[in-house]
């Protein structure tokens, strides 16, 4: 299994690749989900890369955020200068990325990101079709879930071994972006779940105030041969914002827990040097509950400068080296030859010519010593054929410059190996066709059988049923839309349906042969995304809730492919597998109603099914009066999203927005609601 370390600056690379590392996890300046470490210019990036590829390690880099329609400019340019200079492959989310590089540069390699929220072996075996390499899976799987995808899929499977958890499945994660405008799908994200909230039953506080968003670190030092067992292909350390020494100590433990001599003692000793709440299992051994849970406010355990300083240089010494042989010949009056071989690259020089030794021929001995003085290189010599003719001499130092520049070109060479042809990455030229200015669509998506009567008795014709409320047969003319994310080996009956609603990328296959529409959850931030989705069988999409009006306008008009904003709702901010009512407070979610209050007062709605959360924005999206923004952008549908609301206020809702559609001047309304980011957009 590979060992796969994350660095976030330099140091941290060294430090990953000396402590054992096979790969090496990296960010550039751009489009990294890790905007606030250090991360790598492109300068740094060409060295880091020739730094691993010299030591036998790879190294993949992440450009894996969502990309606005006037960044792919800025991405077509980037991905040329990293496919150049050899990265091995690169991790992504936006499947507009995705697209572009398997389109234009099919021989990197391309690592689907956690951010992809790939949970079962359908998403597996799609990204497969699709020319992905690697899977990262979601972090909430359990052992069985693991094994069972693996039984299914040939693609390389990633899975997260040590750091931090989130306690929203990566990439369905709004909290951040919708309080603060900083987006945890393009790096900024706030960490707003690490704050103390209080879980209130029925407006009434059932528990203190505490963290009850923040999960203990994840630890399986002690689990490895269970993921060996499963054929588990990487194995992945979290840790970008981490120190150099963080990363050192942690890869130098898991290097020796996959040889099965990691102590206990060596793994309690690296949780000591940073862990929150101590450590848990994660999800491996299936859902634990409160168990997994920090609730300690100081809980938090870090390094004091001391004993990084200790470390420092304890773990940053040259260990990781490439073998190489050399063979030297010295005779009277011939040139003095070198040859440095490693693997399958080798350089060879010539040096002065082997004069006649008037007290002392040179040794064997003597040569050898000089060759193996390769300190500060990226080589260890592994092995040494010295021929010398018994009479010849040459000075110590032709044989140290010798060495110097064989060692410099082997370099050299090996790096040059891994370097690519410049290729052009280019967006398509599609002919668009002239939009018409139009009325969009109005659909509503239900949550409850009385939301879903209200929106029949106000004469919507497009509605969105909830694959619970669709097995109950109330309405097959609606679309189906399926779990917001399915459980692996999960089954899904869905014969009667005509329409249906994905939210992932395994579901595309569960779907095929009905009408396709496509969820907010595949976060569809650009028209290359759209196109790609559309290739796939989706006849229409939901713009991503992050776009604001003006990054919308420039994606719709770069795609023809039907567009839907949400329009009304309050938005989900986090999509939970571990359900936080009954680790904080007891198993009552179906029956009650929950809600989490922030330390400023503001309330965050809970919905629950098969003990999974829903975590819900304070307030809902509302633009009914401002509909002319909304059709200014030409779009071909608007959804109103209801959750929690009663059946009344749904029907005042839709009222509202069947007049502001007719053309009708619509007020403010006197609840409190948001524009979202329609109007300001994310970082």
């Amino acid at each position: 299994m590979e060992l796969l370390a994350p660095a976030g600056e330099f140091d941290s690379l060294v430090m990953a690749v000396q402590n054992g590392a096979d790969a090496v996890y990296v960010g550039g300046t751009m489009f990294s989900a890790r905007k606030n470490a250090v991360n790598f210019d492109f300068p740094e990036l060409t060295r880091a890369v020739d730094y691993c590829h010299l030591r036998g390690v790879k190294l993949y880099l992440a450009v894996n955020t969502l990309v606005k329609e006037f960044e792919l400019s800025d991405l077509c340019n980037y991905l040329e200068e990293i496919y150049r200079i050899g990265v091995d492959a690169v991790i992504v989310q936006d499947f507009g990325v995705l697209s572009l590089v398997r389109r234009c540069l099919p021989e990197l390699s391309v690592n689907a990101s956690t951010q992809m929220t790939v949970n079962t072996a359908e998403g597996v075996r799609e990204l497969e079709t699709l020319g992905v390499s690697r899977v990262v899976l979601a972090r909430e799987l359990s052992k069985e879930d693991i094994s069972s995808i693996r039984s299914k899929t040939t693609a390389e499977l990633e899975v997260f071994v040590h750091g931090a958890l989130c306690m929203s499945y990566s990439g369905q994660c709004l909290m951040s972006s919708m309080l603060g405008g900083r987006s945890g799908n393009r790096g900024a994200c706030a960490q707003p779940c690490r704050l103390p909230y209080t879980l209130l039953e029925n407006g009434k506080e059932v528990t203190k105030t505490l963290p009850l968003l923040s999960p203990k670190d994840l630890c399986l030092a002690g689990r490895l041969s269970e993921l060996e067992e499963i054929g588990v292909d990487s194995l992945k350390i979290e840790g970008r914002m981490k120190s150099p020494e963080y990363v050192g100590m942690v890869t130098r433990v898991y290097r020796a827990a996959l040889s099965g001599e990691a102590s206990e003692a060596e793994i309690k000793d690296m949780l000591r040097f940073f862990s929150r709440g101590g450590s848990s299992y994660g999800y491996f051994d299936g859902k634990k509950y409160r168990s997994m849970m920090d609730y300690e406010p100081s809980a938090k355990i870090s390094a004091d400068k001391e004993l990084e300083k200790n470390l420092r240089e304890r773990l940053r010494s040259e260990n990781k080296v490439n073998p190489v042989t050399m063979e030297f010949s010295l005779s009277v009056g011939e040139p003095t030859k070198l040859t440095i071989s490693s693997d399958k690259h080798s350089v060879t020089l010539s040096g002065e010519a082997g004069e006649t030794a008037i007290h002392r021929p040179m040794e064997e001995e003597r040569i050898k010593t000089q060759l193996e003085k390769l300190g500060g290189t990226p080589f260890a010599l592994s092995g040494a054929n010295i021929k010398v003719d018994g009479k010849a001499t040459v000075s110590v130092s032709e044989i140290n410059r010798l060495r110097r520049e064989g060692v410099d070109l082997l370099s050299e060479q090996l790096c040059s190996s891994y370097r690519r042809r410049e290729r052009k990455v280019i967006l398509p030229e599609r002919a668009m066709p002239r939009k018409e200015a139009k009325t969009p669509v109005l659909c509503v998506s239900v949550q409850t059988e009385e939301q879903y009567q209200a929106a029949k008795k106000m004469g919507v014709s497009e509605i969105y049923l909830p694959y619970h409320l669709y097995k109950k047969g109330i309405d097959m003319n609606a679309v189906c839309v399926l779990p917001e994310l399915p459980r692996e080996g999960q089954k899904l009956d869905i014969s009667g349906a005509e329409k249906v609603m994905v939210g992932t990328i395994g579901q595309f296959d569960t779907a095929r042969g009905k009408t396709i529409f496509g969820g907010h959850r595949l976060n569809v931030y650009n028209s290359e995304a759209a196109e790609f989705l559309k290739s796939l069988g989706a006849k229409s999409l939901t713009i991503s809730p992050e776009l604001n009006l003006s990054e919308i306008k420039q994606m719709a008009e770069k795609t023809c492919l039907p567009l839907e904003l949400i329009a009304y709702g309050r938005l989900p901010l986090m999509l939970m597998e571990n359900c936080i009512i009954k680790s904080s407070y007891r198993c009552a979610c179906v029956k009650e109603k929950f809600s989490l209050r922030d330390r400023k007062g503001v309330e965050f709605p809970i919905i629950t099914e098969d003990c999974r959360n829903l975590l819900l924005n304070s307030c809902p999206i509302y633009m009914a009066d401002r509909m002319d923004d909304i059709k200014s952008l030409q779009i071909d549908r608007i959804r109103l999203s209801f959750t929690v609301e009663k059946s009344d206020l749904c029907c005042i809702i839709i009222d509202e927005y069947q007049k502001a559609l007719s053309g009708i001047k619509i007020d403010p309304p006197k609840f409190t609601y948001t524009r979202g980011h329609l109007g300001r957009g994310v970082l």
